[in-house]
């Protein structure tokens, strides 16, 4: 599907012709037939099938009138429900082999005194049945046509294509997946057409394409005359602390006059955003930086991306590496197909490689996303199994480089008409898409679909959080998080957001990290981690504070926020389906620059400059840990350790005038009735430490607003779950409220 269609060249054409018929200029039959028709060749079917709807109501028999309006609702950019009444009039008067009683040819689609119905009515009354899940009508059609056609009609194999799908939509139809889909809710969506979702890593931005009317009306009256609404423009939604999605913004990119802008994919780090603009109907690639809270103009990407043919959508892996395009050049598999390029040493792309025919099938391939752990790719293709039009599949790239055999990702999630634009969070447990299949507040709206947990990412680790700066003031533009592995030394810089604080890493399992966030390259907070070596994924949530005074230190630990952590999946509003529902339980899925602007080097980069950069000390003068049974959250003030520990607290503040902590939670995955998720009893758990370490210290007659909170951590991991709760070796190590303090 096209995100906008270029008609420059005959709209004017067009507009005046259906100007010309409204004024009752020319109100002949002859005339306006042949207006009807010009319409239908310049694609602007809506338009057309007025002309047809009111031809046919002086001439009711007419089947060719009867063909040309369900083949013009067919093809018309939402009115589609309405061809089918239509074709099948148009079907049952049509009398084959006789054309008008005045041509003896065959069917004349440009002549007024043509009555008759082209053999074409029953191909596209079959995908008129098959589009209304009536599947044995569907086949009876499609198959009349082929009985009517010779081997060479440009639709036959469509038509064999259709009975194709007919098949594979009994079958997946048949056999359910236990999805619960939601609508993302009115604050997102609105009465004109939303789709093609685009979602951070850290789960805190959705930018989308919207016809819909601008907050200042700006664009009320550029209209796309083909659609009949306003052009494409991006918008953005952010999530508060509560996880709730907050009022769209337009991006300051959109153009001002007509022309189609849509979003494609965005960067892990989330400050590149990749864009599709129509340029004249050629369909390009572009990309977008973000400085501070401004992006950038779109810049067309390089190398061999695009081309004079049409690149529709793409997606950059998490390292940045590869770039994965649609295209409909020469070369390829077979119409709109799946190419990629990879990074060269000098940062430029390579030559473009199609995949393999796998994946790329003889039909059209569009919406390819990547997910951040580089291996799972989702697309949507018209071939494979796909029940009719577009379905979403889910392929996995193996060691050697080529990829599985995609999966659909089956009913109700793919229906027979289009679903396009399909993505994941990072822990693949809950995907985004847009559809007009399920009703909602406009034409199409973004949903997103729980899926099960067989789908969870594998061998992916995400750290992500907050930077938080004092009340009343605004996050520095100088701050940058320094990720440095400790046995290579390869050090990433990663820019929080400047409008709310949030980060994003992807950390590979199985290595210890130094984590240096600073500001104005001054050290803030720093600490080593290490990622445990698990299969399943994991969320690191880090929430950072920055003295309220000299930027220098943390808040006061009296005064922890309220509030979730980044990347909190909101509830969105249930779509009824007949698919009974799937309990899936109650486990809880969970390049910036510098002070002057220039980019922040890495430790290579900085060492062929002639200077290093010294990873800071990140020890600690004591730390506690609490090790829980299976939903428990509490600390024995008495324990003999945690009197030791607060001890060591009161020493640094009766030192040093404070005493600085950092309190890191977690949950195994292991379902949790009690709390609800894991993620809460994570936060539960966090909580609890605070409150006991504040008790301690109040009882120890010291002020506990000298406790000073550097970083909160928030965590759910360990294996996935498998029915063995009370398997303690497995799950133990990861249910603990830990507490550390300098």
């Amino acid at each position: 599907m096209k995100y906008g269609y270029s008609a420059s060249a005959t709209i004017g054409l067009a507009l005046l012709s259906v100007t010309a018929f409204s004024q009752g200029d020319n109100t002949s039959f002859n005339w306006k037939f042949e207006e009807g028709n010009k319409l239908m060749e310049e694609k602007l079917y809506n338009q057309a099938a007025d002309i047809w709807s009111e031809l046919l109501g002086t001439d009711a028999n007419n089947a060719n009138l009867s063909y040309k309006l369900g083949y013009s609702y067919f093809n018309s950019y939402n009115q589609k429900a309405k061809a089918l009444p239509y074709l099948e009039q148009a079907s049952r008067s049509r009398s084959a082999g006789k054309y008008g009683g005045f041509n003896t040819t065959g069917y004349d689609p440009f002549d007024p005194r043509e009555r008759n119905a082209p053999v074409e009515v029953d191909y596209y009354l079959g995908r008129a049945y098959h589009l209304n899940n009536e599947f044995d009508k569907a086949d009876q059609f499609y198959q009349k046509f082929l009985d009517e056609v010779d081997e060479k009609h440009a639709l036959r194999p469509a038509a064999t294509r259709g009975k194709e799908q007919t098949a594979n939509a009994r079958t997946l139809k048949a056999n359910p997946v236990n999805y619960s889909v939601s609508n993302a809710g009115q604050v997102v969506n609105n009465d004109h057409p939303d789709f093609s979702p685009v979602l951070s890593v850290d789960g805190n931005a959705l930018f989308y394409t919207s016809r819909r009317i601008r907050p200042d009306s700006s664009n009320s009256s550029i209209i796309d005359p083909i659609a009949g609404l306003p052009y494409e423009n991006i918008y953005v939604s952010y999530k508060d602390r509560e996880g709730n999605w907050q009022t769209p913004e337009l991006l300051n990119i959109n153009p001002a006059s007509a022309g189609h802008l849509a979003s494609v994919n965005v960067a892990a780090d989330g400050q590149t955003l990749f864009i599709y603009r129509d340029d004249g109907g050629d369909g390009n690639i572009y990309e977008s930086k973000l400085v501070g809270e401004i992006w950038s103009d779109p810049v067309l990407m390089g190398s061999d991306i695009n081309t004079k043919a049409w690149e529709t959508h793409g997606a950059l892996t998490a390292d940045g590496s590869t770039f994965y395009f649609i295209s409909d050049r020469k070369g390829g598999v077979g119409g709109r197909d799946i190419y990629r390029v990879v990074r060269l040493p000098d940062g430029t792309w390579s030559k473009a490689q199609a995949l393999s025919g796998t994946v790329n099938t003889a039909y059209d391939e569009d919406g390819v996303f990547i997910h951040p752990n580089g291996r799972t790719m989702y697309f949507s293709s018209q071939g494979h199994n796909s029940m009719g039009g577009f379905d979403v599949f889910v392929t996995e790239q193996q060691e050697d480089g080529s990829w599985s055999v995609p999966q659909n990702l089956g009913y109700p999630l793919n229906t027979v008409d289009d679903e396009v634009f399909f993505i994941t969070t990072a822990d693949g447990r809950r995907g985004y898409f847009s559809s007009d299949q399920i009703g909602g507040y406009g034409e199409k709206d973004i949903y997103f679909v729980d899926l099960p947990s067989e789908l969870e990412s594998e061998g992916l680790t995400v750290l992500k959080g907050f930077i938080i700066p004092p009340p009343g003031e605004s996050l520095p533009p100088s701050t940058i998080l320094y990720v440095t592995d400790k046995a290579t030394g390869e050090v990433k810089t990663y820019k929080p957001r400047q409008r709310d604080g949030v980060y994003v890493a992807i950390l590979p399992p199985c290595k210890e990290y130094n984590l240096d966030y600073r500001v104005n390259d001054q050290t803030v907070h720093t600490e080593d981690i290490f990622v445990e070596c698990e299969s399943s994924y994991q969320e690191i949530n880090k929430e950072i504070y920055l003295n309220p005074v000299s930027l220098a230190g943390p808040a006061s630990i009296v005064d922890l926020p309220k509030g979730a952590p980044p990347g909190k999946k909101e509830k969105g509003e249930p779509v009824k389906t007949d698919t009974p529902k799937k309990d899936t339980g109650d486990v809880a899925t969970v390049p910036g620059t510098t002070k002057s602007g220039e980019q922040p080097k890495t430790d290579a980069q900085k060492k062929e400059a002639g200077t290093t950069r010294t990873t800071p000390d990140a020890s600690y003068a004591d730390e506690y840990t609490k090790f829980y049974a299976y939903n428990a959250k509490d600390i024995d003030q008495n324990e003999a350790r945690w009197r030791e520990f607060v001890d060591v607290v009161v020493g640094l503040i009766e030192k040093n005038g404070e005493a600085r902590v950092v309190i890191e939670a977690s949950a195994s995955k292991v379902p949790t009735k009690t709390f609800g998720t894991n993620e809460n009893l994570s936060r539960q758990r966090l909580e609890d430490a605070r409150k006991r370490i504040v008790e301690a210290v109040s009882a120890r007659g010291k002020d506990a607003n000298l406790l000073k909170l550097e970083a909160v951590n928030n965590l759910v991991q360990g294996p996935r779950y498998s029915g063995d709760y009370q398997s303690t070796d497995k799950y133990g190590k990861f249910q603990y409220a830990k507490l550390k303090v300098r």
